[in-house]
């Protein structure tokens, strides 16, 4: 109690210097909340870029040229879909198709619709899910499955009297892209009954081709197409990489075991849809921009710890200067070495605990920085500010007590 009396009294005697250093204080605590909010800032923004900034990847021709109607291997579709770094993988496969069972001399009159395999809605360039009315209890996860099932257009729907929940048995047949130049080939695949679990309604249609009447799981595709031992071919394929941090490790992947090539605008026009073109170039640089501004952050961390800590010490020596016949006085009078320590020392603790609070209430109204921001420069102020006062104070032990008090104004 007796160095919490005589503290008090210090202060109050000491009170213009006392707010001085209080104010000093404050403004030390605004200037390191505003420092560490930058840096927690940065951080935060760099580790919620890939949020911010999606990076997609897309299959193509190997110039470039095609991002549709291509051949993907079926065993380099499957390694996208496996991959560990990949998130929300669309591929598509193209169709044309008929209502009922005919042969191929049969075409002309009935293979008239236009459909499409895939694994999620997002495979019909500018669809909406709202636009798809599923059967109760059906989502469209089922496009991920490899049932015997179907989403049709509701206009088609309506034209031939089908509902939700419905039959319909239909035939299809599958496109055969030439290896070189353009030529198509369209021929039979199968003819099956399938179940609508869905109705579809495109308002905005994206795509370069016509809009699709009917989709069916890829999956399902990929299984018609093996049993009737035709080698599966995907028309259309791109994804999100899930960590864009980890783009080195995707890219080893696709090139390595994926068998994945790099665009080359000037090779030959072909089918093969073997080249994979990563739209990362904004997130690398968005990435090593905020980098270097964290890392310029972190790197001034030492100075301005450097920096408190010689304010405190100028400030408590600078106070300290017109104190030193009160020091001799209390060694005269029997106070040692550590409780005159603790005396001076105290004082200032006192009087930077409340700057330090103060500075904090004052950052939390106008600048508003995070609770963890606030401790953060909070502690880093009160060590460095009292470990330069703690110099000040321990080098009055230098000095002769004797001296001191015989010196004369």
């Amino acid at each position: 109690m007796f160095f919490v009396r005589q503290t008090v009294r210090n202060i109050v005697r000491h009170r213009k210097k006392s707010i001085l250093h209080m104010l000093i204080g404050v403004l030390t605590v605004l200037i390191l909340d505003i420092y560490a909010g930058n840096m927690d800032s940065t951080e935060k923004q760099l580790a919620h870029l890939p949020e911010a900034l999606e990076v997609t990847a897309r299959i193509s021709t190997l110039n470039g040229s095609q991002k549709e109607g291509m051949t993907i291997r079926e065993d380099r579709m499957m390694g996208v879909r496996e991959s560990e770094y990949v998130k929300d993988p669309v591929f598509t496969v193209r169709l044309k198709f008929g209502f009922g069972a005919f042969t191929v001399e049969e075409y002309r009159e009935n293979l008239n619709h236009y459909g499409m395999g895939m694994n999620v809605p997002e495979g019909v360039p500018g669809i909406k899910r709202e636009e798809i009315t599923f059967l109760a209890g059906v989502d469209e996860s089922v496009l991920e499955t490899s049932q015997k099932v179907c989403i049709l257009d509701a206009a088609l729907m309506e034209e031939r009297g089908l509902r939700l929940g419905d039959d319909v048995m239909l035939t299809l047949f599958y496109y055969r892209y030439a290896v070189e130049g353009s030529e198509v080939f369209i021929e039979p695949l199968i003819t099956d009954t399938y179940k609508i679990v869905g109705s579809m309604q495109i308002g905005d249609y994206q795509g370069e081709w016509l809009p699709p009447e009917v989709i069916f799981p890829l999956d399902y595709m990929r299984e018609a197409y093996h049993s009737q031992g035709i080698e599966f071919f995907a028309d259309s394929g791109s994804f999100v990489v899930r960590d864009p941090f980890q783009l080195n490790a995707l890219k080893e992947q696709m090139h390595d075991e994926v068998k994945f090539l790099s665009v080359i605008t000037r090779a030959k026009q072909r089918t093969d849809g073997n080249a994979l073109t990563i739209m990362d170039e904004a997130f690398i640089r968005s990435a090593e921009t905020l980098s270097k501004n964290l890392a310029l952050l972190r790197g001034m961390l030492p100075f301005l710890a450097v920096i408190v800590i010689f304010i405190g010490y100028l400030c408590s020596y600078l106070s300290l200067q017109s104190r030193r016949e009160e020091y001799a006085l209390l060694r005269s009078l029997g106070t040692g070495r550590g409780r005159s320590f603790f005396l001076l020392f105290g004082e200032t603790a006192f009087v930077e605990a409340m700057a330090c609070l103060l500075g904090s209430l004052t950052a939390a109204v106008f600048i508003r920085p995070a609770a963890g921001v606030l401790a953060l420069s909070g502690v880093m102020f009160f060590l460095a500010f009292l470990s330069g006062a703690a110099v000040a104070v321990l080098a009055l032990h230098r000095l002769s007590v004797m001296e001191m008090l015989t010196k004369k104004d």
